[in-house]
């Protein structure tokens, strides 16, 4: 079976070449060439189903993940294609499949229908299955992962307040353990059932009123934490209730990654998904937070991104082991 060269251009379209094709001037070390596993590939495709023949380097998935636009650390592009030779091996020592938010906007962004998402679940599962990441590595991922959604709140909140936040590594650690400010307290009858023309056409066109907080939507969102860090059930009851100040004035639907899971597992059609995005515009449009507040926010992920990625690999990187040279072995 022939052997192929695989690098990666700076502005993130693949090159595949015939390593027989390249002159012995330009051919690297036989260690950066690899023959790929049709077995391997088959394997792959049959287990997960993520119709990875049809990705054509296109780099939607690319251009949409968060991860990769805050930190371009996370290419779905190149996982799928290090799939499609049947690197298997290689796929599940990557670091890469624990930047993953599983938020699925790969998935729903690919003209060919590609899941990249599905296949980072896939090799997820690998990965601990061959006991690459441990069981305690896993829950100590848990935990970061949990832990991130209360700096992420920390986080918009500053940016609520009109400033960027000073995310060093200190503050980092200290949001991590810092509880949210308590926000128990009596809510008067007259504080119900407020709400602009906007906010109310929002939340009837989102179905809202069928729910009956079942709680489908909290068990399905990846994201989902509790103390009143984000919980979509919490967002649809204060929407239902005409809670407009609480629900626009609150950091939690900013950290919405937009999976649409809430919306797709409801089983009374609620349009969850749709509702937190109208809840984030009618914010910036009725004054709730500040013109700059997108950009601010924006910023924030940019610095907040890459902490959680060295984080991640502290814990899903053994110890002792290299990094694998996927960029120039592959």
């Amino acid at each position: 079976m022939p052997q192929f060269l695989i690098s990666e251009h700076n502005y993130g379209k693949w090159y595949i070449k015939p390593l027989q094709m390249m002159t012995i001037e330009s051919r690297v070390d036989m260690q950066s060439a690899v023959t790929p596993d049709r077995l391997s590939r088959r394997q792959i495709e049959a287990a997960v189903q993520a119709d990875i023949y049809k990705c054509w380097t296109c780099s939607s998935c690319d251009l949409e993940c968060p991860v990769n636009i805050a930190s371009g650390r996370l290419r779905p592009q190149k996982i799928i294609r290090l799939a499609n030779f049947g690197l298997k091996n290689q796929l599940v020592t990557l670091p890469e499949i624990w930047y993953c938010l599983t938020c699925r906007r790969c998935n729903t962004i690919c003209p060919n229908q590609v899941k990249p998402a599905d296949l980072i679940y896939y090799l997820r599962n690998a990965a601990v299955k061959c006991r690459i990441v441990s069981d305690d590595a896993l829950r100590r991922y848990r935990n970061l992962f949990t832990g991130f959604q209360n700096i992420r709140w920390h986080a918009a909140a500053e940016c609520f307040l009109g400033r960027l936040p000073d995310i060093s590594e200190e503050n980092w650690h200290y949001w991590l353990k810092k509880p949210l400010p308590d926000s128990a307290g009596t809510i008067r009858y007259q504080d119900l059932f407020h709400g602009s023309d906007r906010f109310r056409h929002s939340v009837g066109s989102a179905n809202t009123g069928a729910c009956f907080t079942c709680s489908e939507c909290s068990n399905i969102c990846p994201v989902m934490c509790p103390d009143g860090v984000f919980d979509p059930r919490w967002i649809f009851r204060m929407a239902n209730l005409g809670r407009t100040e609480a629900l626009l004035k609150s950091p939690s639907s900013w950290l919405c990654i937009d999976c649409r899971r809430c919306t797709d597992t409801c089983s009374q059609l609620v349009r969850g998904h749709d509702l937190i995005r109208d809840l984030q515009s009618l914010a910036l449009k009725e004054g709730f937070v500040d013109t700059g507040f997108a950009l601010r926010w924006y910023n924030a992920q940019k610095i907040l991104y890459p902490l959680f990625l060295k984080e991640v690999d502290r814990i899903c990187i053994p110890r002792g082991a290299d990094r694998p040279r996927i960029k120039s072995a592959v």
